[in-house]
């Protein structure tokens, strides 16, 4: 029986004409480029299910993906269609599981032993404070642990020198140092961790033909997914092992990684590396209402640096996309909480943003509203925040002038630049019933303006305890100047201003529905235990989730919040325009898969001035409007009030008509239509 025949009888699954093309690809090496919602897990399945069937491989199909995830759906899923009877002849891994499994067996053989650092956050903590350790900021985050983390990942995987760290926008300060202390460390502690499996088996496979040969002889074929978020080390791995038989599946549309080092580039260069190269497109969404499909399609031309592609649909044309203006975070949530009540049906939703601050305010008004909801990934961060801990070690220390900590946390955070010196003489008083405002005062040999400072401080601190929790915020970041301690730590790599902001907004937000201090402190632990509560709730149908990790899922539902001109994208004055207009193409990319991720409706959140991104997606449609209702110069039309005439100019969204009367006016066509002012003869 013919395969594809065979395949719909037996699992009724019927292929499209582009999918059939696909899955019938044999020798050589291919790029399927699949749009949004196109089926390529389904291209991937049946191609090799087909290989298998027509006795196409006498030995292996490798297939590697980017996630444990996708690696086990697929292997699932293959097995679904197929059960055991291709077994032994198909392997499903992620390209770091089979990177470690060449190391391992390498350094085995070589006798050497290595452990595996499956986390190194600690490590990298206690490296960075010992670099800091001169310094005042000595207190370190996790978002700076995080920041360093993906930039050693983003150096390792691009194939880059440390010591150029500069030129590839990493602001941590002495990177370079703190890249070789890291390195040094765990060669110390004979350790490796998940660049390592790639840097490793990289240098293993380009100096070992023998090893080269062996890969190549046990897979007959290798299967690429996800292939825009493919490093250059990883492509290079890929390159050794395929034996110039490569089906790489992607869409460069959806190439959201660069922080971590994806390279979609090479997809552009693909004709280039493999002359022979055949590409196929898979452009029909099956996922999303037509009016979704045209937005995201109209919106995403306006990268340049992209294949184009026809992305369509036989879905209906139900839900426009709505877009909508509130004046505040909080008119979001509400809106949102409003929404979702009125939604009948048990439909699946997500809400969608672009940093992981956005959840916290949404995620107080669902609570409050007794509405279950599920946050995909571990938002603790901000409760461990440096921004959050400073914040409650002010407050702390109003409450309590002998919180000793408190002021360790803070001293050098305000105006009042006190030295490390006199914060240990704080804490190393014996008498622990001394506010640390006495303390201070009884040093001797200060200069005289410092007891000022001092005397001044206290005031302030205890000014802070009258204040009601609205205003305690803007009080910290201006009257006590931690704005710039802020400032300063940004000029230092050390932080992001917007994030900090951010959450400075969030904590407003929360105390501004707040009596007193203790109340402020207390919603905060709440809102803590709220968090943790939801990341556990995975079977709740609300979904609060970046927009990164709700990539390859999709939802009934979708709300995009914070929608905010210089949020999202951000602002970067820093940068060249070269290098902001790739910041720019991937920042389009992320709001892109955003909106694909909705199958019926798709809304779109704005509490304050639109983005950038909320006023070219209006704008593409505009035009696109235009377009699909065929309208230009030396069209006949209708206005209500001015009767029949013909249009001699189209310029963006504005309309001029030449009327009987010979008289000449202008409109804004996409309103006149929408409001049957204007009729197409």
């Amino acid at each position: 029986m013919e395969y594809f025949e065979y395949f719909k009888k037996a699992y009724n699954v019927e292929l499209n004409k582009q999918q059939r093309y696909a899955v019938s690809f044999d020798q050589g090496n291919a790029l399927v480029l699949s749009t949004a919602g196109s089926g390529k897990t389904t291209v991937i399945i049946s191609r090799a299910g087909r290989l298998l069937y027509e006795r196409k491989c006498n030995k292996k199909i490798l297939t590697i993906t980017f996630s444990k995830m996708a690696a086990s759906d697929m292997k699932n899923r293959f097995q679904l269609y197929f059960g055991d009877k291709y077994k032994y002849q198909t392997e499903f891994s992620t390209i770091h599981a089979f990177a470690y499994k060449i190391v391992k067996e390498f350094y085995r053989s070589k006798g050497i032993e290595f452990n595996l650092l499956t986390n190194n956050y600690q490590i990298l903590g206690e490296i960075l404070k010992s670099h800091y350790s001169k310094s005042y900021f000595n207190y370190i985050s996790d978002e700076e642990i995080e920041t360093l983390a993906s930039s050693i990942g983003y150096i390792n995987n691009m194939m880059l020198k440390p010591s150029e760290y500069k030129d590839y926008g990493i602001d941590i300060k002495e990177f370079d140092l703190i890249y070789n202390k890291y390195r040094n460390y765990k060669s110390q502690n004979k350790l490796i961790d998940f660049d390592d499996m790639l840097l490793y088996a990289y240098k293993i496979l380009f100096k070992s033909n023998l090893i080269r040969d062996k890969i190549k002889n046990t897979y007959q074929y290798i299967q690429i997914d996800e292939m825009q978020d493919t490093s250059k080390i990883q492509h290079e791995i890929i390159k050794l092992i395929s034996g110039n038989n490569l089906f790489m599946v992607g869409d460069d549309d959806q190439s959201i990684y660069s922080f971590r080092g994806s390279y979609p580039d090479f997809m552009f260069q693909f004709k280039d590396i493999y002359k022979e190269g055949k590409i196929f497109y898979l452009d029909n969404n099956f996922r999303s209402d037509k009016n979704i499909v045209n937005g995201a399609k109209n919106f995403i031309q306006g990268n340049k640096n992209r294949y184009s592609k026809a992305i369509t649909t036989e879905n209906p044309q139900e839900k426009e996309i709505n877009i909508s203006k509130v004046q505040s975070r909080r008119e979001q949530s509400k809106y949102i909480v409003n929404d979702i009540l009125n939604i009948k049906g048990k439909a699946s939703i997500g809400i969608l943003y672009r940093y992981n601050m956005s959840a916290m305010i949404l995620a107080n008004s669902l609570y409050e509203n007794n509405l279950s909801f599920y946050i995909k990934e571990d938002k603790t961060k901000f409760f461990n925040s440096v921004v959050l801990q400073d914040i409650l070690a002010f407050l702390n220390l109003s409450l309590d002038p002998t919180d000793r900590e408190a002021f360790a946390r803070i001293y050098y955070k305000s105006y009042t630049y006190f030295t490390k010196s006199m914060c240990k003489r704080v804490l190393e008083n014996p008498n622990f019933d001394m506010t640390v405002f006495d303390i201070l005062n009884n040093i001797r040999g200060l200069d005289y303006y410092v007891y000022d400072r001092i005397d001044t401080f206290r005031r302030d601190i205890n000014y802070i305890n009258k204040l009601k929790p609205k205003d305690i915020i803007r009080f910290i970041k201006l009257d006590l100047e931690y704005m710039n301690y802020i400032e300063r730590m940004q000029e230092e790599g050390r932080n992001n201003m917007s994030n900090s902001l951010h959450i400075l907004e969030i904590l407003d937000e929360i105390g501004s529905n707040c009596d007193n201090i203790k109340e402020f402190i207390n919603k905060i632990y709440k809102l803590q235990e709220i968090i943790k509560n939801a990341s556990i709730n995975k079977e709740s149908n609300i979904t609060l989730t970046t927009i990164h990790s709700a990539k390859g899922l999709e939802y009934d539902y979708v709300y995009m919040i914070d929608n905010i001109d210089g949020e999202f994208p951000l602002d970067r004055k820093n940068m060249s325009h070269k290098e902001y207009e790739k910041f720019l193409e991937e920042e389009r990319r992320i709001f892109y898969v955003g909106m694909t991720r909705a199958k019926k409706v798709l809304k779109i959140l704005v509490p304050g001035v639109p983005s950038l991104f909320v006023n070219e997606l209006i704008n593409s449609n505009k035009k696109n409007n235009i377009r699909d209702r065929n309208i230009h110069v030396g069209k006949q039309v209708s206005h209500n009030k001015f009767g029949n005439g013909v249009v001699i100019d189209i310029n963006d969204n504005i309309v001029y008509i030449k009327f009987n009367n010979e008289k000449i006016k202008s409109f804004d066509l996409s309103l006149s239509l929408e409001n049957n002012i204007l009729e197409l003869l």
